[in-house]
C-alpha cells in the first residue's frame, strides 16, 4: 500500500511540472487587502518573528505566516524564496553551526550549541527526530490569489549508498479568507555505512479561515518513520588511521565494510497531529455613516481594532514507539558474558526485543485577549488562559519480582503488552505584550501547573536606535522554569534495562539578548549571547542511563555573525564560544564555526549563481554518543574528537522560480586528523556528490 500512495504523490509531481505555466506575481499596483484590511510591505516581510503591527501594511500576491501552538497567534514571515546557501538549507550540517547526527538525512539529530537545544519533551523518543517531524507551530501557513505549488528533491550517492527526500506542497485559496492545503515529505536514505538506513513518510493537511471577526486555523499532520539502527562502528580507527584498523592489519574496503555493532534492530515511529484554533473577536466593526443629507450607510470602520478576543484551541497528539531486534549479538554489547575468558552470548537472555511504548495528549486551551490599541491609550495587550491537558503512557510490563519503586539497570524478562499510566496538567497563566511600535517592544508570559510543579515565566524586550542615520536594534530575554521529569526520564522498561527513577524537579534560569549593529555596504554583524543557570540537569550517563546532576551548572555562549562582501566575493561566518561548568553531564565543544566563501554574481541579469566552499568545524570535547535502545544521546567520557572541518564544494542556482545546488560533500575527507565524526561511533558520509531542485509554481 505505501509503494502505491508514493508512486501516486510522484506522479502528481511529475503532472505539476508539464502543465504548470510560469505567470508573473502580479505588482504592488494590483496587491489586495486581506480579510483583516491590512497591507503589507517589505518590513514585514523581514521581521524577526515578532508578532507584528500589521494595520496599514500591504500584503503580496503569495504571503505566510505562522502561529503560536497555544493561542493561534499570527506571526508573518518570509516564505522559503532563498537565493542563497540553498544547499545547506537542504543538508542536515545547515540546520546548525554545529550539528550532530548520525551521517545520512533523517537521523536522529543534537544540536551541539547548548541554546539551540529544544526543551525534553513529554515523550523523549521523539526528541532526536525533531528535525523530521513537524508541529502546529513550525507550519508555514499560506494566502495567495493562484493556486501555489512547490517541489523539492535532493538527492546523494547511489545504489547500496543512495539518500533522496521528495517534498511536495500545494495550496489554494477559496475566495479571499479560506486557503487549504497538503504538504508531503518522502525520505528514503540508506546510508553510507552498514545497517543505517531510514525511510520515513509524513504528510499534513492544513486550513485557514481569515474573516473580518472569526479565524480558524487547522492542522492535521501524520509521520511514519523507520530508523534501521548500527549502533555506530565497532572501532574509531577504520576512520582515524585505516592502516592501524582491523587489528593492524590495515582496512583498505568502502565504508560499508567497516564493521558496526549491530545489526537487525529498528526504531520505528508513528504519530499524529490533530489541531484547531478558533479566534473570535468581541466588539462591533461596523459604523453608520451620512451618506447625503437624508440617507445614512454602514460600513467598516477604517483601522478597527478589536475590544477583545476569545481563543478556544484543541489539540491532540500521539505517538508510539516500537524497537525491535533479532540479533542475538546484543547481549555482548549490553550484558556481556564470558567463559573460559572468552566473550559469548549471555545464556539467560535469548529473546529477541520487541518493545512497545507510546504517548498521546489531549489538550484544550481558552482565552481572552485584551487586543492592543483598541484604544488610543492602550498601549498594551493583554491575554489570559486556563489550559487542560489530559495525558496517557503505556509501557512495556516486566514481571520480575521488582518492588515498586525500585530502581535496577538490570534485564526483566517475560514481557507481558504493557502497562498504562495517566496524568493531568491544569496551566493558567497570562501574557503582557506590545508588539506595535517602532522603536519599543515587549512580550511577557507566565504559566502555574495547578496540578503538578511545573512553573514558566520568560519574556523580551526589543527596542531601535538611530546611529548616524542607519538602525542599530538590542534585544534582551530571559526565563525562569521549573521543570517536572519527563514520564520515560523515570520510567523505563526493556529486554536491557529496567529503572524506576525519582528524579526532582529541574530549575532553570537564563538571561540573554542580541545586538544587530547597523549594515554597511560590505558589513552586516550581530552579537548575541546568554548565560544560565541549571539546577538538578537529568542528562544521559556514559553507561547510556538517565542521570541527574547534583547541584547546579552553568552555561555560558557568546555569538557572532559577521557577513562581510567586496563586490561580487563574500565571507559569511558564524562563530559560537560555549563554556560549561560541568563538562560531565553537559560536555560542550569550546568554539564552532561556519564559514562560507563564495562569489555570487548575475548571469544575464535573470540567472543568479553562488559558487563557494564552506565549512562546519568545532574543537575537540567528549562528542555525545547515540543510544538505539533509548533513542537518547549520551556523554561518553572515552575520547575527546574535533578539530576536522566538515567541508563542501558548491554551486548554486536561482532562476525565478526554479533553485538548484550541486555539491561535493566532505571534500577534506582523510586530510588532517582524520577524526571525521558527527556523533561518537558515527562516522559523517565519505566523500560524495549531493544536488537538490525546488521549482516553484504560481498557476
Amino acid at each position: 500500500m505505501k509503494k502505491y500512495t508514493v508512486t501516486i504523490l510522484l506522479f502528481f509531481a511529475a503532472f505539476l511540472f508539464v502543465h504548470a505555466q510560469n505567470r508573473e506575481i502580479p505588482s504592488r499596483d494590483h496587491m489586495e487587502h486581506n480579510a483583516d484590511s491590512v497591507r503589507l510591505d517589505s518590513a514585514l516581510l523581514h521581521n524577526k518573528g515578532n508578532i507584528i503591527d500589521t494595520v496599514g501594511l500591504q500584503m503580496p500576491n503569495i504571503y505566510a505566516w505562522k502561529i503560536s501552538r497555544r493561542l493561534g497567534e499570527r506571526t508573518f514571515v518570509p516564505r522559503d524564496t532563498l537565493t542563497t546557501n540553498f544547499h545547506q538549507s537542504m543538508s542536515v550540517d545547515g540546520k546548525s553551526v554545529a550539528m550532530g547526527y548520525l551521517g545520512n538525512i533523517g537521523s536522529p539529530a543534537q544540536s551541539k550549541i547548548f541554546f539551540e537545544r529544544p526543551e525534553a519533551s513529554r515523550f523523549i523518543f521523539l526528541d532526536p527526530m525533531y528535525l523530521w517531524r513537524k508541529n502546529p507551530e513550525d507550519h508555514y501557513f499560506l494566502n495567495t490569489k493562484v493556486p501555489y505549488s512547490n517541489v523539492k528533491y535532493q538527492s546523494g550517492g547511489g545504489g547500496e549508498t543512495a539518500e533522496n527526500r521528495l517534498q511536495t506542497e500545494l495550496t489554494m485559496n477559496f475566495g479571499k479568507k479560506l486557503n487549504v492545503g497538503f504538504d508531503f515529505d518522502y525520505v528514503y536514505s540508506r546510508g553510507s555505512y552498514k545497517s543505517l538506513s531510514n525511510k520515513q513518510v509524513s504528510y499534513d493537511f492544513y486550513a485557514s479561515y481569515i474573516g473580518d471577526k472569526y479565524k480558524m486555523h487547522a492542522f492535521l499532520y501524520n509521520n511514519n518513520f523507520t530508523n534501521i539502527e548500527n549502533g555506530g562502528i565497532e572501532d574509531l580507527l577504520y576512520i582515524t588511521n585505516p592502516d592501524a584498523a582491523n587489528g593492524g592489519n590495515g582496512f583498505k574496503g568502502s565504508s560499508l565494510d567497516i564493521p558496526v555493532r549491530m545489526e537487525n534492530t529498528r526504531n520505528k515511529m508513528r504519530g499524529r497531529h490533530i489541531y484547531v484554533t478558533n479566534r473570535y473577536d468581541l466588539g462591533d466593526n461596523m459604523e453608520e455613516y451620512q451618506i447625503n443629507d437624508t440617507l445614512t450607510g454602514v460600513r467598516k470602520k477604517a483601522n478597527y481594532v478589536p475590544l477583545a478576543s476569545a481563543i478556544f484551541t484543541t489539540h491532540y497528539s500521539d505517538q508510539r514507539r516500537n524497537i525491535t531486534s533479532t540479533n542475538k549479538e546484543l547481549d555482548k554489547i549490553y550484558f556481556p558474558y564470558y567463559e573460559n575468558g572468552e566473550l559469548v552470548n549471555n545464556p539467560k537472555y535469548g529473546d529477541d526485543i520487541d518493545d512497545y511504548m507510546s504517548y498521546y495528549s489531549f489538550k484544550n486551551t481558552l482565552a481572552l485577549a485584551m487586543n492592543e490599541g483598541f484604544r488610543s491609550w492602550t498601549k498594551f495587550g493583554l491575554t489570559a488562559f486556563v489550559e487542560y491537558d489530559m495525558r496517557k503512557y503505556l509501557k512495556p510490563l516486566f514481571m520480575s519480582g521488582l518492588e515498586e519503586g525500585a530502581s535496577s539497570n538490570m534485564p526483566t524478562p517475560n514481557i507481558k503488552l504493557g502497562e498504562k499510566y495517566s496524568e493531568n496538567s491544569l496551566l493558567i497563566g497570562g501574557v503582557l505584550s506590545k508588539e506595535k511600535g517602532k522603536y519599543l517592544k515587549y512580550r511577557a508570559s507566565v504559566e502555574k501547573d495547578l496540578l503538578r510543579n511545573d512553573f514558566k515565566a520568560d519574556g523580551e524586550v526589543e527596542t531601535m536606535f538611530d546611529f548616524k542615520g542607519k538602525k542599530l536594534s538590542v534585544k534582551a530575554n530571559a526565563y525562569i522554569k521549573n521543570i517536572t521529569p519527563s514520564f520515560f526520564q523515570n520510567h523505563f522498561a526493556s529486554k536491557y534495562w529496567n529503572w524506576n527513577n525519582d528524579f526532582g524537579d529541574t530549575r532553570r534560569v537564563f538571561v540573554g539578548g542580541e545586538i544587530n549593529l547597523p549594515e554597511l555596504s560590505f558589513s552586516k554583524t550581530r552579537i548575541s549571547g546568554g548565560v544560565e543557570n541549571i539546577q538538578n540537569y537529568i542528562y544521559w550517563g556514559a553507561d547510556g542511563l538517565p542521570r541527574q546532576a547534583s547541584g547546579s551548572a552553568q552555561v555560558v555562549s557568546l555569538r557572532l555573525d559577521q557577513n562581510l562582501k567586496a563586490g561580487i566575493l563574500h565571507w559569511d561566518n558564524q562563530i559560537v564560544y560555549q563554556k560549561t561548568t560541568n563538562d560531565e553531564a553537559i560536555p560542550l565543544p569550546d568554539l564552532s564555526i561556519y564559514s562560507n566563501l563564495y562569489i555570487m554574481t548575475k548571469i544575464a541579469k535573470v540567472l543568479t549563481l553562488q559558487l563557494g566552499v564552506d565549512a562546519h568545524f568545532h574543537t575537540e570535547y567528549y562528542l555525545p554518543g547515540y543510544e538505539p535502545l533509548t533513542m537518547q544521546f549520551y556523554n561518553q567520557r572515552e575520547k575527546k574528537i574535533g578539530n576536522f572541518p566538515i567541508t563542501t564544494a558548491y554551486l548554486n542556482l536561482h532562476l525565478k522560480y526554479t533553485r538548484f545546488f550541486v555539491m561535493m560533500y566532505n571534500v577534506a575527507e582523510g586530510m588532517g586528523n582524520g577524526q571525521s565524526f558527527s556523533m561518537y561511533r558515527y562516522p559523517v558520509n565519505p566523500m560524495g556528490l549531493k544536488l537538490g531542485l525546488s521549482w516553484q509554481f504560481n498557476n
